[in-house]
C-alpha cells in the first residue's frame, strides 16, 4: 500500500475534526449573538423605564411606588450585569472555539499537503519505473532484431 493511500484514514479523520470544530464555533457564534440580543433588550427596556418612572416623578408620586420604581430598577440592573457576564464568557468561548478550529484547520491541510506530496511522489516514481521498462523493452527489441540480423 502506498504512503498516501495509509495517509487517507488520518487525513479523513483530521478533516472529520476540523468539521466539528467549525460547527462547535458555529454554535457558539449564534449563542453569543443570542445573549448579545438578549442584554440589548434589557438595557432597552431599561431605558424605557427609566423614561417612564421620569415621567411619572414629574407628576408626583408616592413614597411607596417610588421605592417599588428603586427596587425594580435594583433588580433590573442586576439582571442587565448577570447579562454581561453571560456575554462575556459566550465571547470568551467564542476565543477559544476559534483557536481549536484553527488548529484544527491548520492540522488538516498539512496533512492534507502531506498526502498531495506523497501522491505527486508517487507519480514520478511510477513514470521513472514507466520509462526504465520501456527502455529496457527497446534495448531489448534492439538486441533481438541484431540478434535475427546476423544469423
Amino acid at each position: 500500500m502506498t504512503r498516501s493511500k495509509r495517509m487517507q484514514p488520518v487525513l479523513r479523520i483530521a478533516e472529520m475534526r476540523e468539521q466539528t470544530a467549525v460547527k462547535e464555533l458555529g454554535n457558539a457564534q449564534r449563542f453569543l449573538k443570542e445573549q448579545e440580543e438578549r442584554l440589548s433588550e434589557l438595557q432597552d427596556y431599561q431605558a424605557e423605564y427609566a423614561r417612564n418612572c421620569h415621567a411619572q416623578g414629574s407628576s408626583g408620586i408616592s413614597a411607596a411606588r417610588f421605592q417599588e420604581l428603586q427596587r425594580f430598577m435594583a433588580s433590573l440592573n442586576q439582571a442587565i450585569e448577570q447579562q454581561q457576564q453571560m456575554v462575556q464568557n459566550a465571547a470568551r468561548i467564542c476565543v477559544q472555539k476559534k483557536q481549536l478550529w484553527q488548529q484544527a484547520y491548520g492540522k488538516s491541510k498539512s496533512l492534507d499537503k502531506v498526502v498531495e506530496r506523497y501522491s505527486e511522489q508517487e507519480l514520478y516514481e511510477q513514470g521513472q519505473r514507466e520509462q526504465k521498462e520501456a527502455d529496457e523493452m527497446a534495448q531489448h527489441s534492439g538486441r533481438t532484431t541484431l540478434g535475427k540480423d546476423e544469423g
